[in-house]
């Protein structure tokens, strides 16, 4: 597996925070990696202007978001973690006729239900945090773009208001430009490779339900290009033999690149399209035989993700997923089930 090189200054202001106590050098700590995960790290300095909410023995309990104690209702403390909350505090606003024996935090449902691949789909998590995602727990408006519009000076991306790396499977909503983690999302069918952009996303937020996701079509000139900078990536090599790693990664894993009407293809001529691909745009990629190697080796002469064409329509895939769940006649939930919401185009 390919991780996002460690970052201290990402990890600092995303550190959860530790049982009862503000952070201190030694401390055991869950920090949201750029890739949207929870990481169990150890702290080895603490930032002098760090802000962390802090518990002191015989204190009267504060809420961790403001830092101010109950109003006139107490606080609400997260069943996992025990931290309390003022009702309008969280984000989403904590209901009235939430149960506080059972009510989970945001922090919590996303520790639980982002996974590599992407989130979890059934059960309680599942519909905990497609709620949760309704609403961003930050102002859009008030972070600093750059002029494509691929990162942020506040490094906060996504559901979860972590950092991250565009090109290390993201998806940038077509409604509001943002950018989220393929680990937050619930929406695809299969694991992103990385410089993806293939794709027509629509965040939680946008939708005001579930995202929705479709696949956008390739050339062979594309899938080439993706194959090798996912290589690249990954292996953090530049050339790679074609029938060896180019080839065999394609076929390996044909199915889940989801190439629209290029997965027809038989599989004995995906290596002459291929190849013809790779020797015929040398504005793209460059061959082992142009540097005195060999004839078989190819890369990338910019390593880059491939762009996107201004004219890509979106292919017919999946319908959007809608998580929900089935109650008993009694009124209780008895099961999870997955309803795919078919639209008529």
């Amino acid at each position: 597996f390919f991780f996002p090189p460690f970052d201290s200054q990402k990890a600092t202001y995303t550190v959860m925070y530790p049982a009862m106590g503000g952070v201190s050098e030694g401390d055991d700590v869950l920090a949201r990696w750029s890739d949207g995960l929870l990481y169990l790290g150890n702290v080895k300095r603490v930032s002098a202007c760090g802000s962390v909410c802090v518990f002191a023995a015989g204190v009267e309990e504060v809420c961790c978001i403001c830092d101010a104690p109950p109003l006139k209702e107490p606080l609400i403390n997260c069943l996992k973690c025990r931290h309390g909350y003022h009702p309008e505090c969280h984000t989403p606003a904590i209901e009235p006729e939430a149960d506080s024996d059972s009510w989970i935090c945001r922090q919590c449902v996303f520790a639980v239900a982002t996974k590599r691949g992407g989130a979890l789909k059934r059960g309680r998590f599942a519909r905990l945090m497609q709620f949760m995602k309704l609403r961003l727990p930050y102002q859009l408006s008030s972070l600093d773009w750059d002029q494509q519009h691929l990162t942020n000076q506040q490094q906060c991306y996504c559901y979860c208001a972590g950092p991250g790396e565009w090109n290390l499977k993201m998806l940038q909503c077509g409604g509001c430009g943002q950018w989220f983690h393929e680990a937050c999302t619930q929406c695809l069918t299969k694991p992103l490779l990385y410089g993806d952009r293939f794709y027509q996303f629509q965040c939680s937020v946008c939708t005001k339900g579930p995202e929705t996701i479709q696949r956008l079509p390739m050339t062979w000139v594309d899938l080439a290009h993706l194959v090798l900078y996912h290589l690249s990536l990954c292996c953090k090599r530049k050339y790679f033999d074609f029938d060896h790693e180019i080839l065999s990664f394609t076929n390996e894993n044909w199915d889940s690149l989801l190439l629209g009407v290029l997965s027809d293809t038989p599989k004995q001529d995906r290596c002459h399209n291929l190849l013809n691909a790779l020797n015929s745009h040398k504005d793209r990629f460059v061959s082992g035989k142009e540097i005195k190697k060999k004839k078989c080796l190819f890369g990338l002469q910019v390593r880059a993700p491939p762009p996107l064409t201004s004219d890509s329509s979106p292919l017919i895939t999946d319908p959007p997923i809608n998580i929900t769940h089935r109650r008993s006649y009694k009124g209780q939930i008895c099961s999870c089930t997955l309803e795919f919401l078919i639209q008529n185009s």
